[in-house]
């Protein structure tokens, strides 16, 4: 298992809200000793780029751990929590506490087992599945579902982070719901896309056909109906949405191989080719900040023709050093 995916693996679970059996399940995997090197690894370089600052909130959640530590001194929680070190403060509180939770009660605690799957797409890859109720699901690279693989109680939930296209099998009685961090689209019989990956700006739903209700985490939007051929646009810096009209069409073409960019920024089509290609691109930031651009690549174009056709449009030089890209 590479670093890279172990990274992405523990961010997307800390970055969603995810169902206490899941949680379980990935608690235990994160305190396995298999992957330990890697695993610290990945918790440094998420450290790396968390913000910085601590909140009050963050201050009071490393009194209350420091505290079980301290209460749970002899168990095997405190040599792990010693390697974590700052990290806990603020990028990895909540991880941590529930971890510390796993091992104060592993002793009385028996793990249920649950038929959920959790489905990673590795970067540089898109694949297609079936759900039990025969919703068809296009899943892009380095997106990750957690789903039951049967629907037995009253809802057909999804947890996604990532990019995912659903074409829903109808069932009037049992809604289908997708989860993501900053919102939660239901449908009944419909064709939606969901662009939400944790590292981006914005979370965008995208309607091509039927009808979804999107309730989001925002206070003064509550929940907003979307039509064929709409778009909501949720952006995490500014808090603010934006439903327009679009060619929903034109948003799933992915699933073909299509690269499609309309009014994205240079980062955003950076982390798209980062994804697809399964590459590491290294940039200045601020240099290409304040521009959007709009260009579409086809399934047959690599990546030397991708970076090319972007040389000319922006205007930059790069080279190549195995999976890593250097743009000057």
């Amino acid at each position: 298992m590479g670093s890279k995916y172990i990274t992405s693996l523990i961010r997307k679970f800390f970055e969603n809200d995810l169902p206490k059996e899941i949680r379980d399940k990935f608690h235990f995997w994160f305190v396995e000793s298999e992957f330990r090197h890697e695993k610290t690894n990945a918790m440094l370089h998420l450290w790396n780029d968390c913000p910085e600052g601590q909140t009050e909130e963050t201050k009071e959640e490393l009194k209350k751990i420091r505290k079980r530590i301290t209460a749970h001194e002899k168990r095997q929680a405190v040599p792990l929590f010693k390697r974590i070190g700052l990290i806990t403060t603020i990028l990895l509180l909540p991880l941590a506490s529930a971890i510390l939770t796993y091992y104060v009660s592993k002793d009385k605690t028996v793990i249920q087992e649950v038929e959920l799957t959790e489905y990673f797409v590795p970067y540089g890859e898109r694949k297609q599945l079936f759900l039990s109720d025969g919703s068809e699901v296009w899943l892009n690279s380095g997106s990750l579902l957690v789903y039951a693989k049967t629907f037995n109680g009253n809802t057909r939930t999804l947890y996604l982070n990532g990019e995912a296209n659903f074409n829903v099998a109808k069932d009037p009685e049992k809604p289908f719901i997708v989860k993501t961090k900053s919102m939660e689209i239901e449908a009944l019989g419909t064709v939606f896309n969901v662009l939400s990956y944790p590292e981006d700006e914005k979370s965008i739903t995208t309607l091509e056909c039927g009808k979804v209700r999107i309730m989001t985490c925002h206070e003064n939007v509550q929940s907003v109906i979307l039509s064929p051929n709409e778009q909501l646009i949720y952006n995490k810096t500014t808090k603010k949405f934006e439903k327009k009209k679009v060619d929903a069409e034109k948003y799933a073409r992915w699933k073909e191989g299509f690269l499609t960019f309309q009014g994205f920024t240079f980062e955003e089509i950076i982390k798209t080719v980062e994804r697809k290609f399964g590459v590491t691109v290294n940039y200045e930031v601020n240099r290409f900040s304040g521009r959007t651009f709009t260009v579409r690549f086809l399934p047959e174009e690599e990546l030397d023709d991708v970076l090319n056709i972007l040389k000319d449009i922006v205007r930059f030089n790069y080279k190549k050093k195995g999976n890593i890209i250097y743009i000057n």
